[in-house]
């Protein structure tokens, strides 16, 4: 994160980029001091070129991300899509896939599929093969029924050894959540819907073991200590969260581009049964570290512990993606739009714009919407990518900060935070890590209170069982809503981050079969159903956010 620099926070070097300006003056590949020559980005991912006629663009990918080897079951994700981006060329015609997923002559799994679908499970028995350490290559063969025409993707199936001590973390590839197994769980993988804080260590979390037990008493349920084994007291920091059941993420962010130290670093903490996740670069494309310096701090940590994913955080808005997401199984962003001015740099002196200057949020327009564009920007890059990139989690790490004289003149209110994190899950972020706790009073008692909504049952179960589908984008000043399907009821998440709306009336999809209103476990709206349409009774404010359950 930037503005705010917790100590073990390396500069970086950058080694790519033109040689006229130094590496120290440039963000996100821009120059951004007054005087500075102007220098053109580059790394900028373009949107691919489209083919002439369609493509199938078949794809397998494991439900989990590992499986153990007490799991007896798992399922493969298939899809089939129609695409005019990725792909094998494509009859118009209607017809059926025959598809046989293998490994080597074993056949796991059969059955049908229709082109142009996604998210096909076929389940398959984990029992006939023996765990280990080293991914099981796996092969999808598709034939078409009406021209014979035979397709073929494969991808790694890991059915690991058991693990009898700490935590196991896995992601759910067809949902992008995480599930976690500790000795809390009494040995059951529980979905998780993380929401927390990156936290600071020497100046908070390390002072004493209530100020812990203090944090999650407000219901957030993980942390990212801006901190390492470096310190010299971070293992009883640990050891507190280990009794807590608080999860984090375990930040290397100042050393990660050292090898030696994470290979030292890893032993530590892999096996506290509150390790969530791994976190190794901070910002990487605005520090403009070498391209290859996550991916190698990936492979190592893989190494060493297949039993967590890795994580890393992006700030710029399009800079080597495909590069520095290449190391990491979950993508975050972090883009801060409250109290900044998105053209025009007060500390550098200069203007901000496509190819120069620092405003603090890279390509922004210094409006919450800058949340959403930015996660629909990476799904956006992921897409382009395709293969296994599109299925990797992206995380919000919204802002609660503020930087007097720097980019941020204030802190956001309590209202902006809540539209901020909610904007994020309506695109489809899968946890969300604001920078930096301690906060305010003020955010903190606001954010504790939603933090106990999204955290547990009903929504909790929504948000973490279920892909959002967006009804509603908040663009032009409308109504942002979202909605999850989880069985035989609805989530619907409404957002107005613009002004404010009278008479409002939400039209659901015809797809979708709703008889009422069951409960609004967030927002203080009241909420009726006129046939198929939503209705708020009374209209929105400006900045109004809810969450309505249907049955």
């Amino acid at each position: 994160m930037r503005g705010v620099k917790v100590r073990g926070l390396l500069a970086a070097v950058a080694t790519l980029l033109l040689p006229s300006v130094a590496a120290q003056d440039r963000w996100c590949g821009k120059a951004y001091k007054a005087g500075s020559p102007l220098v053109i980005p580059g790394g900028q991912l373009e949107p691919p070129s489209l083919s002439s006629t369609p493509l199938l663009d078949l794809k397998i990918t494991p439900r989990h991300s590992i499986y153990v080897a007490s799991e007896e079951s798992g399922e493969f994700i298939v899809d089939a899509a129609i695409s005019y981006v990725h792909g094998s060329p494509w009859s118009r015609s209607p017809d059926e896939l025959k598809a046989t997923i293998t490994w080597q002559n074993q056949t796991l799994a059969s059955g049908t599929i229709k082109p142009n679908t996604t998210d096909n499970l076929f389940p398959v028995d984990l029992k006939t093969m023996e765990p280990r350490m080293e991914g099981y290559p796996i092969t999808l063969t598709a034939i078409s029924r009406n021209s014979n025409t035979k397709y073929s993707v494969t991808t790694e199936l890991f059915l690991l050894p058991e693990k009898s001590i700490g935590s196991v973390v896995k992601i759910d590839n067809l949902y992008g959540s995480l599930l976690y197994r500790n000795p809390t769980t009494n040995g059951v993988f529980m979905p998780i819907f993380p929401y927390g804080f990156y936290g600071d260590y020497s100046g908070y979390l390390n002072k004493s073991a209530s100020n812990i037990e203090n944090y999650v008493s407000k219901g957030y349920n993980v942390v990212n200590v801006v901190s390492s084994f470096a310190d010299d007291d971070m293992s009883a920091t640990i050891q507190t969260m280990d009794r807590v059941n608080l999860l984090f993420q375990y930040d290397m962010r100042g050393t990660y581009k050292n090898l030696s130290s994470l290979a030292w670093q890893v032993p530590l903490v892999k096996d506290h049964p509150s390790l969530l996740t791994w976190y190794t670069a901070d910002e990487p494309d605005g520090w403009q570290d070498p391209l290859d310096a996550p991916k190698q701090a990936y492979d190592l940590i893989a190494s060493l512990d297949k039993y967590h994913p890795t994580a890393l955080v992006l700030n710029c808005q399009n800079y080597y993606f495909k590069e520095y997401s290449s190391g990491a199984d979950i993508i975050m962003e972090d883009a801060y739009p409250v109290g900044i001015n998105a053209t025009y740099s007060k500390k550098w002196g200069t203007s901000c714009n496509e190819t120069f200057g620092d405003c603090g949020c890279d390509n922004c327009e210094g409006t919450l919407l800058d949340v959403p564009n930015r996660i629909d920007d990476f799904q956006s890059y992921q897409a382009w990518l395709g293969g296994t990139a599109m299925r990797k989690p992206i995380w919000a790490v919204p802002q609660s900060f503020s930087i007097p004289e720097d980019y941020w003149s204030r802190d956001p209110t309590s209202d902006e935070a809540w539209v901020m994190d909610m904007l994020a899950f309506n695109h489809g972020a899968k946890a969300r890590l604001a920078w930096i706790y301690p906060v305010s009073s003020e955010l903190d008692k606001a954010l504790s209170k939603l933090s106990k909504v999204v955290t547990a049952s009903p929504v909790k179960d929504f948000l973490t069982g279920a892909n959002p589908v967006l009804l509603q984008d908040g663009q032009q000043g409308g109504l942002d809503v979202a909605y999850w399907m989880n069985g035989n009821q609805i989530l619907v998440s409404v957002v107005a981050p613009g002004s404010s709306a009278a008479n409002v009336g939400i039209p659901l999809p015809s797809g979708i079969q709703v008889s009422r209103v069951v409960s609004t476990p967030w927002g203080g709206i009241g909420w009726t159903l006129d046939g198929m349409t939503l209705r708020a009774k009374g209209g929105l404010p400006s900045l109004a956010t809810s969450l309505i359950i249907l049955q």
